[in-house]
């Protein structure tokens, strides 16, 4: 079993909330950082403002040397564990058995800046990941 598919179980299997959120599971909060709107215009709009950002041209993203799955998956193993699991830190609270989040009593509101943090690191990783497609691709087909 891969690294982030341990990892995506353990996320599925913690809770947590925005206020005046509801609970939700870390997984859903994660993946909703970067597609939080179902409105194509605004994605992207966004997509393009992201993509225009200084700090994530192609020559500042300095991860883009390693080219193989496995440094990928452990970037993203490192983020996961250091920032969104805050080095071990108890964040969110068990499922406890609950299918579904609506079902938890009570679930930790996300601590101060999670989650300006979990969106610059979203936007980071998804550039990367355009880059690291195109380049796949390129090498693939020839370009």
């Amino acid at each position: 079993m891969t690294i982030g598919i341990v990892l995506l179980a353990f996320l599925a299997a913690r809770i947590a909330c925005m206020p005046p959120a509801a609970p939700m599971d870390l997984h859903r909060f994660w993946d909703g950082v970067i597609t939080s709107s179902s409105n194509l215009t605004r994605l992207r709009n966004e997509a393009t403002a992201i993509r225009n950002r200084q700090e994530f041209q192609r020559s500042q993203l300095t991860e883009l040397a390693d080219n193989d799955f496995e440094s990928w998956a452990k970037e993203s193993f490192d983020i996961a564990t250091k920032i969104g699991y805050r080095n071990g830190q108890r964040i969110g609270s068990p499922r406890a058995g609950n299918l579904d989040c609506a079902m938890v009593a009570a679930a930790p509101v996300l601590p101060a800046g999670y989650v300006v943090s979990a969106s610059r690191i979203a936007d980071r990783r998804i550039m990367l990941a355009g880059y690291r497609l195109a380049d796949l691709l390129t090498r693939v087909v020839g370009g």
